[in-house]
């Protein structure tokens, strides 16, 4: 594949390099799924400098406007993006557009992108900026609208990056734990829910910010008034100094705190008079495991005795004091329009009248502004703070009072930032850079005579909450937890909780992990979370991680297989057999968990877990499922592929074309069933014709984006699997569970004879399946005692 020269590029700079030259096709509705990625792997601290982008493509070479056919990219609907993802396979930041295809080609044209440090405009040194060793860059293509298609031929990824710091190691992570000094700090008294605050001193000449340590007790209805911070801890690599002094006023000693801390201070600080702040990093000893434990038990009501929760998004620059201006027009708009009506103008139920308009009203809304008001509807700035995305943020302002909302020196009202979450959308496709749907499902917007209200919504399941979490950020992996209890129905009294699922930072991630997944199933008598780990990064039913003609292989050894974890993607729950709430399925019939067998081994092997069942086979080959073959193998498995794997892309699980459904939203499968005719657009995506009909010889009859899915067992048995599936791999039903379920037997290797064998009742859990014929409990309704076995999962 050719390339420019790269001749230019410094001689000291590491170049990363991948290409791909295997023919694919996509459209609208095949998963999202890479081309091609290139891994930053390396022993230093490296500055991603160029990368150039190579791709070789055409669309599908026709559209409507026949006049501008293969002399324009102007109107094209096929174009590549170029992502990148940190190591939980997130987005570290927003993606680019590379290259659109020319409009109705049928020419395989190349195209090189270079995007240059040095070269390029200040979008793109941003967003090469942003990428850190040990991120990955991909090439996705994209194609969008009906009889749009994209077909790729090949590309390759060029990057050069360059050491940030010549010839040294990548640095260890500097901890402000480490840095301070907490021998100021007397404990605290845990008996009367004591907490510490800290005084900010006054200063009118913006002098160094002096802080003195106060004690305060949530028992006591006298206690000190005070305001919490909420705000991100940010990067501890640019540490800066504060003073702070014991409430003896002893002699002050340097604390250090982050610039985004600091910035905070400066903006929070009066000139004339102290200021009393809750601040977590400052009133907590973060050296002290047990005071550290105790406090979070206490978050929430420290922030809900607080005055005013003041939330501190970071300095801002003039596009961000522009977004807070939009942020505010909107909230101004939406006044005068709606409270322009008049009750004459109203119409319809009158609960309606003061009620958010949807998205399509409040485009319009704003679309009829005054002509002096202008708006970008791709705005997002103000969403892309890191404060959005963090996990404690979401009950530090759940539970508060009052809220404050400080963008720099921009003061924005909290309700008018979640009505315009509400309404900032892009025609047809959801901005990437709204906010996690979590934001939505806690807090209601609302109108009434007074004006825009905001309040809270009740409690859901843990379950569901913490799959929510999936799109958030947390520090320290075990607050994907800690944090989230306070909004389950079954934890927000996280006093009364069993001692495993208790906040308690003395225990391993792994183990918190572990605990709070045998919980669940023994306080709900169900196996349903076992369905989570289709949620999870590696780990969904559709391969959405590796690139095309790749194999996606998760390594099931990294972890104890079978437990919930901290790295995933909360819109999978859609894609799964039993983990939504619409889930008719009981594989075990009435057989019921082992209680004890379950605890039991909890005491001794908190890693592994012990499910009594029944083994029915194993896979014997994998192919493609025949989505397209008339009549269906079975109208069940047709209904379940559809749910899974939504070919026509109507519940948007695996791209980004339909708006993102709630996590627990209720898919009305009976409407999404009935859309054959978008079926036939993907299939002729594919293979430029209408499906086949009436056993037509010679048609293939699945879709190939959605690769080897569907399974034959030794007995003849068929099914569903999700990715990673492997011929071998047990199929079994577990007692508890409302589906059948894949093991694969543990290998290990013999310390004598350094040979793999079968652990002995050892498996790993690789999922969820679907068996024609076991899905009611039938094969559990004629077996004995016999007939069942102990699986240990590891």
């Amino acid at each position: 594949m050719a390339a420019e020269s790269d001749s230019f590029a410094d001689p000291s700079w590491t170049s990363f390099s991948v290409e791909n030259d295997s023919f694919i096709r996509t459209s609208q509705h095949c998963p999202e799924r890479p081309y091609i990625s290139v891994a930053i792997i390396s022993s230093q601290n490296l500055s991603v400098r160029r990368i150039d982008f190579t791709t070789i493509s055409h669309d599908q070479g026709f559209s409507d406007k026949a006049d501008q056919n293969g002399d324009t990219y102007a109107d094209s609907y096929t174009w590549f993006d170029a992502r990148v993802i940190t190591h939980s396979g997130h987005d570290r930041v927003p993606r680019r557009r590379i290259q659109t295809n020319v409009r109705a080609s049928f020419e395989f044209k190349t195209h090189i992108n270079r995007w240059d440090w040095r070269q390029g405009d200040a979008g793109v040194r941003e967003w090469l900026a942003a990428i850190q060793t040990g991120d990955t860059v991909q090439v996705i293509p994209m194609a969008h609208f009906p009889a749009w298609n994209n077909f790729v031929r090949g590309a390759k990824i060029q990057l050069w990056a360059a050491p940030a710091t010549a010839g040294k190691a990548l640095p260890p992570v500097i901890s402000l734990v480490e840095q301070n000094d907490y021998s100021a700090y007397r404990p605290l008294r845990h008996d009367l829910r004591e907490i510490r605050l800290v005084e900010v001193q006054p200063d009118e000449n913006a002098g160094p910010i002096r802080i003195v340590l106060r004690y305060t007790s949530l028992s006591d209805e006298h206690r000190l008034r005070y305001d919490a911070l909420s705000y991100c801890w940010g990067d501890a690599e640019d540490l800066q100094q504060v003073l702070l002094t014991a409430p003896d006023h002893s002699q002050p000693r340097a604390t250090f705190v982050n610039r985004n801390l600091l910035s905070a201070l400066q903006q929070l600080r009066s000139q004339t008079a102290p200021r009393t702040l809750w601040i977590d990093l400052l009133c907590i000893n973060q050296t002290d495991m047990k005071e550290r434990t105790s406090q979070v038990a206490l978050m929430g009501e420290i922030f809900a005795s607080a005055e005013t929760v003041c939330v501190w998004l970071g300095d801002s620059d003039p596009d961000g004091h522009r977004d807070c201006q939009v942020i505010r027009s909107i909230s101004d708009q939406y006044d005068q329009t709606l409270g322009g009506l008049g009750v004459e103008g109203r119409v319809g139920d009158p609960k309606d009248w003061t009620a958010l308009p949807k998205p399509h009203l409040t485009h319009e809304i704003i679309r009829n502004g005054p002509d002096d008001w202008d708006i970008d509807l791709q705005i997002d700035r103000v969403f892309q703070r890191p404060w959005f995305q963090r996990v404690w943020v979401l009950q530090e302002v759940w539970n508060a009072v009052r809220v404050q909302v400080f963008y720099g020196s921009d003061e924005v009202q909290w309700q008018a930032i979640l009505q315009a979450n509400h309404c900032l959308k892009k025609r047809g496709i959801l901005n990437r850079n709204v906010l996690s749907w979590l934001w939505n499902a806690l807090f209601t917007i609302t109108r009434d005579e007074t004006g825009l209200n905001c309040d809270r919504t009740p409690r859901s399941d843990i379950l569901t909450v913490l799959i929510a979490a999936h799109n958030m950020k947390a520090t320290d992996p075990r607050d994907k937890i800690f944090a989230m209890l306070v909004f389950g129905n079954e934890t927000y009294q996280t006093g009364a909780l069993p001692e495993e699922v208790r906040p308690n930072y003395e225990k391993s991630v792994v183990l918190v992990y572990a605990d709070f997944t045998r919980w669940w199933i023994l306080h709900h008598r169900s196996l349903r979370i076992l369905s989570a780990v289709h949620t999870l990064t590696g780990r969904s039913w559709v391969n959405t991680s590796s690139p095309h003609g790749s194999h996606n292989s998760f390594d099931l050894s990294q972890r104890p297989s079978w437990m919930l974890w901290h790295e995933g993607f909360s819109e999978w729950m859609n894609g799964t057999l039993a983990l939504h709430d619409q889930c008719g399925y009981r594989a075990s019939g009435c057989r019921v968990i082992d209680y004890e067998l379950l605890r039991s081994l909890a005491l001794t092997q908190p890693n592994n877990l012990a499910l009594r069942g029944v083994r029915l086979s194993a896979i014997a080959s994998l192919a493609p499922y025949p989505f397209y073959q008339d009549p269906p193998l079975s109208p069940h498995m047709r209904d379940a592929f559809l749910r899974l794997f939504d070919p026509n892309g109507s519940i948007g699980t695996w791209n980004s074309f339909r708006i993102r459904r709630s996590v627990g939203e209720v898919i009305n499968m009976a409407d999404h069933s009935k859309k054959s005719g978008e079926w036939k657009v993907h299939y002729d995506s594919h293979w430029d014709a209408l499906p086949p009909r009436d056993g037509a010889e010679g048609l293939p009859t699945w879709l190939p984006c959605l690769e080897n899915c569907m399974f034959t067992t030794i007995d003849g048995g068929v099914g569903l699997c999700p990715t990673g599936s492997r011929v071998g791999d047990l199929v079994v039903v577990l007692y508890g569970g409302m589906v059948p379920y894949l093991l694969r037997p543990k290998i290990c290797i013999g310390v004598e004879t350094d040979r793999e064998n079968v652990c002995s009742g050892e498996f790993y859990f690789v999922g969820e399946c679907y068996l024609k014929g076991s899905m009611y409990g039938e094969a559990c309704s004629s077996i004995s005692d016999s007939n069942t076995e102990v699986f240990l999962l590891a």
